[in-house]
């Protein structure tokens, strides 16, 4: 069974408070990837790209589902894909696990 951890969106440390705005379940793989960050850079390493914000983005504009990986179509879902790691292969075969199962996404 996966168990989820209460994460702040926007950390303390940036402002964040701790209200439902600001509040999403995350995996903890997930939440201590992310620690305080609000975001990263992608190639060009002037430009800074947030993450991806469940209380304010349509995960389907910015993620794809393909085979257990999952593919960011913005800039905002690489980066969110890039310091989550969601595709590691062990995390893969899990969503695999849990999409035949009929409990993902």
């Amino acid at each position: 069974m996966v168990k989820f951890q209460l994460e702040h969106i926007i950390s303390f440390k940036h402002g964040g408070k701790t209200i439902l705005e600001n509040l999403a379940y995350a995996c903890p793989i997930c939440n201590s990837g992310k620690g305080s960050d609000i975001g990263t850079v992608l190639e060009d390493e002037d430009i800074f790209v947030r993450f991806f914000n469940p209380r304010k983005h349509d995960w389907f504009e910015h993620f794809e589902l393909k085979e257990g990986l999952i593919l960011s179509k913005t800039t905002i879902g690489a980066a969110t894909v890039k310091i989550l790691n969601f595709n590691r292969l062990e995390r893969i075969l899990e969503r695999l696990e849990l999409i035949d199962a009929g409990v993902y996404p």
